[in-house]
This record gives structure tokens, sequence and C-alpha cells, in this order.
């Protein structure tokens, strides 16, 4: 997929120079959450109804279904979620939803996060295969980002990459940066698969605990070739809009990622009201 960006953009872009770029003294990783955390996509999910002596089949967005996915009235089918697997329909919901302003609690962040160069991980409930999803945020750069922007986001990457430090061509920069990024959909087989999973996560929250795990200790692990000088801290956050997702997030850093890497600060944002409810782990 190719960014929507014109020629005389490129052109001036090419001409930055990363010289006296100075090295940054914090790390700061990200973990999004997709579906009404970063942008309210369009895309139901599709459910039977059993409630009042009725049955019938009931489309829901990612919103409610947050709401209702305990409710024992409402039935999961085989192909419930047939729609987040289907990759033109993500292509399709992503443009309306940016076309139709629908940005959710973490879009500002997120758009931050890209325009600084900082490593990060989209972590959904979605079945979509990894390369849609980074196609989708090369999609939301073009789209979202202007040439100013642009700009910083280019100068940010190859201060932060060594191995683009001197690289002049922003198609390769981009490229390579969203390469060194974790796209994991916990429903995929692709996710199964790369975990070595006997049988698909039943619950998302626990799915996105393992997706989790993997990103920080790859982020820990591989910091000190992120940046081109020494960093001093080092800070990972979390986003979500299920609160279910949030509650189980906390208590995994809480009792497990804490104690196996003190010298990590982890943030969760709580963004299930439709606000970022920012909470600064530590141990109880």
């Amino acid at each position: 997929m190719e960014l929507k960006i014109t020629q005389k953009q490129f052109d001036r872009l090419a001409e930055q120079s990363s010289e006296n770029l100075s090295s940054l003294d914090e790390v700061r990783g990200y973990t999004f959450d997709w579906d009404d955390n970063i942008l309210y996509m369009p895309t139901k999910i599709k459910l039977l109804y059993t409630g009042n002596g009725k049955k019938e089949i009931k489309y829901v967005t990612t919103e409610e279904f947050a709401e209702i996915r305990e409710n024992p009235n409402y039935k999961i089918l085989e192909d419930s979620f047939n729609e987040f697997r289907d990759e033109n329909k993500f292509y399709s919901d992503l443009k309306k939803a940016l076309q139709d302003k629908q940005y959710g609690p973490s879009f500002e962040k997120f758009k931050e996060s890209l325009i600084y160069g900082n490593p990060f991980a989209i972590i959904t409930a979605r079945s979509t295969r990894p390369e849609i999803i980074q196609n989708g945020v090369k999609l939301f750069i073009g789209e979202v980002l202007n040439e100013k922007e642009m700009e910083s986001m280019l100068d940010n990457i190859r201060r932060n990459y060594k191995e683009v430090s001197s690289e002049g061509n922003p198609e390769n920069i981009i490229n390579y940066y969203l390469n060194s990024n974790d796209y994991s959909a916990v429903s995929s087989p692709e996710f199964k698969e790369k975990f070595g999973l006997v049988s698909d996560v039943d619950k998302p929250e626990e799915g996105k605990k393992i997706a989790l795990e993997d990103y920080v200790e790859r982020v820990v692990n591989n910091a000190k070739y992120l940046v081109s000088k020494k960093y001093k801290r080092l800070s990972i956050g979390f986003s979500d809009d299920d609160k279910k997702n949030v509650d189980a997030i906390k208590s995994f850093i809480e009792n497990e990622l804490l104690d196996r890497y003190p010298q990590v600060n982890f943030v969760v944002y709580d963004t299930s009201d439709g606000g970022k409810n920012k909470l600064i782990i530590k141990k109880s």
C-alpha cells in the first residue's frame, strides 16, 4: 500500500538532513487497541439474541459488544466476527472512519507516538492478518499527518533508529519504522501460530497479555538499538477501551511484569468511558 504523499512532499522531505539530531534520553513504547480506542470503526459483530422469548440476529458495534459480551442473552456464532477478518472491509471501514473523523480517545496519543517515532504495538481482538493492520497504519499516516508532522516523524525515526540515520528516501524510512513494530490480532490464526498456541484464545484479555509480554520483552532487549545513544528511562504504555481488558492487563503488570522488568515504568490508559484515565502501575 502506498502513502498518500505528493511528489512535492517527498522531494521536500528527502532534503531534510539528519545532522545535529541529539539522542532522546527516554524510550517510550506504546501498545494500542484499535477499535473504539484509536478509531471508531463501523465494523459490526453478528450475534444471536435470545432474550425476552425472542430469537433474532443482531449486529452490534465493538463498543456495544464490550458492554454486552458477558450477557447470556447474546450468543456468539461461528460467523460472528467475519467482518473482522475481511481485509477489504478493514480498509473501507478505516477510510470511512478517517473521512468522518471518528477519532477514538487514543487517536491523538497514537498520532503523537508516530510523529515521535516511538516503538509501538497494535494489540487488537480483531482476526485481521498482521500485514493488513500494518498497511492500515501506513494509510493512517498518509491521511492524518500534515507535511510538517511528516517532517518531524522522519527526523525522529532517523534519530531513533541507527539503521536509517542517513537514509534520504522517506518511503524507505517509513517502511523500516513500520516493519520494526508489532501488529498482534489476538483472534487471528497468525497469532496462534506465532505463539505456538494449541487452540484459539477464548478471551481477548488473555491474548492481549501474551502480546503485551512479548512486546515488552522485545523493547527491553532491543532498546539499546532503538536510539543512537544511551537512554536514561524506559516507559511502556497500554491503551484499551474495554474495562475487562484494562483490569486484566493492570493485574498482569502488577503481579508479573513489574517483578520481571523493574526498570520499566508501566502506564495503562483506560479509555472505557470515552476519555483517557491514566493509571501509573506500581506494586501494591
